[in-house]
Parts: structure tokens; C-alpha cells; sequence
């Protein structure tokens, strides 16, 4: 006894490896799908998600003693080193979950280590030949929301409709339909859709007052919730006060009077003086000395200290570039404007809206606001075109009327304002970041938030809106014969059972020595 008990000591230091018992050394990553459609719920009331956690904890339980694992996720939110601490390993895996990013199977090497990749097949098809595929799809009903959105209508100052767009990616389904406002206002519909069917329809807001819309659709057995609802956000409608300071210009005050929402008053140039009950004004051909608190759209460029100076004119300017993308510039077209002649300007820092080879025509400053266009409307046909009163009412809007809602996609959400609080559309703060002169928050889930700096506000609509995501039945993804897991006698490595042999042995012999049985 006291011979075997030497030799399983001895033998446990050198720690000897028996391949059928405690299998080899090797090295297994395990790369889960995180992509959104593993959300989708199956037959037995898990999600694609839980069952692919499931075959990931199956797999470390297959591994030998000696076995490291690394675990990677497709959204590159989880990657961790090789371990054969199991236990780490599953908390890990547990505290992974589906991302709504782009997912991209992950770099890793194949030539020493054996990888599992374990999805559903949706939104990655294409893996290495080294990689053993284990599939969790199964087919399942799913009727989404594939595109929402409130936009302006043209030709009505301060209207809006709702564009709304559902898609059907499972069997033929009767779908309902609700829009809700933040008033109580309601918009009901049921339509029924076959398999594979596109529902699109513009929705009228006229009786909606201002605040976030939500929609949902709801069907049977629906199997991702993600996709079932969607915002945005309709500003509120209100008159502009606005102040005109001209020595008379029969364009702008036509265009003005005609706005219903504006609320105007015209007065001269010599009995200028700034009010506080003004929402912005319109200086043509003027501008006071120093800047005004409101924000204000200057035609011509005027002598003052606060607006670049004029370095000479430029006869004929033709416009040569414009930028679609800015407010101001929604709807308008400008690449036909005749001008006689505008004024020569160094831009700086401001935003060239519209451009000639030779000088801006049009720019902007976003702190403070206010917009300027270098040539008079007596010297240019700007008046006479049809986007002349659309870009006036534009910039109005820009100036003081609330705007649309930016679009993002669940996950980490940039918005363009430094320094920003984000709030729910109930009011709950949520935490956030700053970087790089933007304010950066996380959500999951669809949802409405307001981004506040001051005066600022930025309201951001966060919805899943990718048919990509929602169809959820895009999988010819199968499990390969070669993923089935191995599994061996023992759990830990050989040293381990000849030292716990050894101490049963020694305890063995203590106890009959001491009972006198081995003397």
C-alpha cells in the first residue's frame, strides 16, 4: 500500500494524460450568432438565442480536462481569451445577448483550435471550411415593420403624414394595424397579408397633435417582438412670430402673408428695435449693428460686425453646388437660379449651403442661428420660383420650429449634440456618453428619446426597420456531422484522481493501523 501510494504521488507530479479518459489538449472557440433574429421565438417558447446558449454550455461540458475555451460573438461586443476556467466561461455566455449591429463572423485561426459556430443561419450564410456549424433555426411566423416614418408635405407648411411600411416573412397572416399619439389620438386598420407580402400605406396626421406617434402592428403567433413597434416624432404646430425690416419688398411680404404659419409684422429699418416676443427675423438689405438674440435670415449682405464683410462682387454668379441635406434646403431646388450679381465672401467657419465657383450664395450659422444669402432678391429670379416660399418657410422652421426626428437603429446611438442629456419619452434619464462632440447612449429596444443641451433639443427615433432582421426564415444554415461534441470519463485531469487515490489510501492505512488490524 505504502508503494502504491509513492507511485500515484510521483506519478500525479509528472501529470500523465490518458486521451480515452480525460481526452487531449486542445483548444475549442465557440462563436455565437448575435445577430437580432436570434430573438425569435421557437415551438417550445425559447428563443433561437436560448437554444444556441444551450449547445454553447453542451460543448464546454464535452471538453476535456484540459480543454481551452474562447468564446465570440458576432457583434464583437464579447471575445474573450483561452481558459479552461469553465465556470468564467459560462458567466460569460450569460451575460451575452442579440445585438441589432451588422454581424460579421469573427477572424479566427482554425489550424490550432477546433471552432464552433452556432446560429441560426439568417444573417450570416458564409462561414470557413474549418468551422463546424451547429444550426437552432426553425421556421417560425413573424409579421414586422419594416419602415416608419413622419416627413413634411410640400406643398402644406406644417404638414405631415406617416409613412408606414409591414411586411409579412411567415404564413398568410391578418395583421392589425395601430397609430397612437401622444393626444389619444388613434389610427386603427386590419389587413390581411400572404406570405411574403409588402403592406405599405401614407397615413393623414392633420388630427394628430404634436409629440411621438407610435406604431404597432399585431398578428398570431408572431415570434420577434422587435420588429412589432416603431416611433417617430411630429413637431408640435404653432405660428412663427416673425419680424420683416425692409424699406419694402412686395416678394417676401407676399410669400409671408401667405404662410398660415407665420404670424408677421413688417417695420422699417429706422424704427428697428429687437423684441422679445419675436420668434426670428427677416433683415433684407439691412442688419442692426449688433447681433440679435433671435435667429434671423439676412438678404444682401449689409456692413455689420457680426456678419462677414463684403470683399467686392461677382457678376453673373452661377450656382454650382448645394447642399440637399441641410434644413433649409428640404424640397428646394436651386441649380436653375438667375442672379445679376452677389457679393464676394470669405465663408470662415459657416455652412455653404449653395455655392458659385467664385463666392457662397447662401450660408448659415448653426450658434448662433441665422441664415444669409450674399445677393439681394431684386438681382436674382429667386423670387419667381416655386421653391423660393418652401425655402423661406424652411428657414423658419430651422430657426424656431421643433424638427423631425433623427432615425438610429437599436444599439449604440450617436447624437449630433455635445454635452446632452437623453431622456424617455415618459421622462426617465438615461446614462450616456460624450465623444468626440457628440452624445452617445445605448438602448436594445425601440424607442422614442430627446437629447436636451439648453435650448437645444434633438428628438431621436430608434426602431429596428431592417427586412433584412425581420425575415426571419432566410436560413439554409444546417448542422454539420462533424459538430457533435465529445465526451470523456473523467472531468478533470488524471493528477487530480491519483492524489485523491493516494489520500484514500493513506486514510485507509492511518485507520487500521490505529484500529490494530494491519499489525
Amino acid at each position: 500500500m505504502a508503494v502504491t501510494i509513492a507511485l500515484l504521488i510521483a506519478l500525479s507530479i509528472a501529470r500523465p494524460e490518458i486521451e480515452s479518459l480525460t481526452g487531449k489538449n486542445e483548444r475549442i472557440v465557440i462563436v455565437l450568432d448575435s445577430s437580432p433574429t436570434m430573438n425569435t421565438q421557437t415551438s417550445d417558447g425559447k428563443t433561437r438565442w436560448q437554444h444556441a446558449v444551450e449547445q454553447a454550455k453542451g460543448i464546454l461540458d464535452g471538453g476535456g480536462p484540459t480543454t481551452e475555451f474562447r468564446v465570440i460573438d458576432t457583434s464583437a461586443a464579447t471575445a474573450t481569451a483561452f481558459t479552461t476556467e469553465r465556470t468564467e466561461v459560462r458567466r460569460l455566455i450569460d451575460q451575452m445577448s442579440p445585438k441589432t449591429s451588422d454581424p460579421q463572423f469573427p477572424l479566427v485561426n482554425g489550424r490550432d483550435s477546433q471552432v464552433y459556430f452556432i446560429s441560426d443561419g439568417v444573417a450570416i450564410h458564409n462561414t470557413p471550411s474549418f468551422v463546424r456549424r451547429i444550426s437552432v433555426f426553425e421556421s417560425a411566423n413573424n409579421v414586422g415593420i419594416t419602415a416608419f416614418e413622419i416627413r413634411s408635405i410640400p406643398s402644406t407648411p406644417l404638414g405631415y403624414e406617416a409613412y408606414l411600411e409591414v411586411q409579412n416573412f411567415g404564413q398568410p397572416a391578418e395583421a392589425g394595424i395601430t397609430l397612437s399619439g401622444t393626444g389619444g389620438q388613434r389610427i386603427n386598420k386590419t389587413v390581411r397579408l400572404a406570405t411574403g407580402e409588402i403592406y405599405k400605406d401614407v397615413f393623414d396626421l392633420s388630427q394628430f397633435a404634436g409629440g411621438g406617434v407610435r406604431a404597432a402592428v399585431q398578428t398570431k403567433d408572431d415570434a420577434l417582438a422587435l420588429d412589432d413597434v416603431a416611433f417617430a416624432y411630429l413637431p408640435v404646430k404653432r405660428r412663427t412670430r416673425t419680424l420683416l425690416v425692409t424699406k419694402g419688398n412686395h416678394f417676401l411680404e407676399t410669400v409671408l402673408k401667405l404662410n398660415n404659419h407665420v404670424e408677421l409684422t413688417v417695420a422699417d429699418p429706422s424704427n428697428f428695435h429687437e423684441s422679445s416676443t419675436v420668434d426670428a427675423y427677416i433683415f433684407d438689405r439691412f442688419a442692426p449693428a449688433t447681433m440679435p438674440a433671435r435667429p434671423a435670415l439676412i438678404i444682401g449682405t449689409p456692413s455689420v460686425p457680426w456678419l462677414k464683410a463684403p470683399q467686392g462682387e461677382v457678376e453673373k454668379p452661377e450656382i454650382t453646388s448645394w447642399s440637399d441635406n441641410h434644413p433649409v434646403m428640404q424640397y428646394v431646388s436651386v441649380h436653375d437660379v438667375a442672379i445679376a450679381k452677389a457679393s464676394r465672401i470669405d465663408p470662415g467657419n459657416l455652412t455653404v449651403i449653395a455655392a458659385s465657383k467664385q463666392t457662397p450664395l447662401i450660408v448659415a450659422s448653426d450658434k448662433p442661428k441665422w441664415v444669409m444669402l450674399t445677393f439681394d432678391l431684386d438681382s436674382s429670379d429667386f423670387p419667381f420660383h416655386v421653391g423660393f416660399p418652401v425655402f423661406v418657410d424652411n428657414v423658419l422652421a430651422w430657426f424656431s420650429r421643433e424638427q423631425l426626428a433623427i432615425k438610429r437603429s437599436p444599439g449604440v446611438i450617436d447624437v449630433p449634440l455635445a454635452n446632452a442629456q437623453i431622456r424617455t419619452i415618459d421622462g426617465k434619464t438615461i446614462p450616456s456618453d460624450q465623444q468626440l462632440g457628440k452624445t452617445v447612449f445605448q438602448t436594445g429596444e425601440p424607442g422614442l428619446y430627446a437629447a436636451t443641451q439648453g435650448d437645444d433639443r434633438v428628438h431621436v427615433a430608434v426602431n429596428l426597420a431592417n427586412p433584412a432582421f425581420s425575415d426571419v426564415n432566410r436560413s439554409v444554415f444546417k448542422t454539420d456531422s462533424k459538430a457533435a461534441g465529445q465526451h470523456y470519463w473523467l472531468r478533470r485531469e488524471l493528477w487530480f484522481y491519483m492524489l485523491f487515490a493516494a489520500v484514500v489510501l493513506i486514510s485507509i492505512e492511518w485507520f487500521t493501523y490505529h484500529r490494530r488490524i494491519t499489525l
